[in-house]
């Protein structure tokens, strides 16, 4: 989701958010044991983050996982 200025901030009864300050957005996919990290624009990160795509080899199966990263490089 990208960021939009709005003039009042977000609050609304029942929801729950956390402000972002660093890191990317990524999108793990899951083959087998195989993981592909990609970023909002679809560019391949896994190199980037091969601790990520590690740890993501360990989850139980899965199609898409959508989180944020911190480190690497941005």
């Amino acid at each position: 989701m990208l960021a939009l200025l709005v003039p009042t901030p977000f609050d609304r009864p029942g929801w729950v958010f956390e402000e972002k300050y660093d890191g990317i957005r990524i999108l793990a996919y899951k083959e087998g044991t195989e993981v592909t990290l990609l970023s909002r624009n679809d560019l391949d990160r896994t190199a980037t983050f091969t601790d990520i795509a590690a740890a993501g080899s360990e989850l139980r199966p899965l199609r898409a996982l959508d989180a944020p990263a911190r480190g690497g490089e941005s």
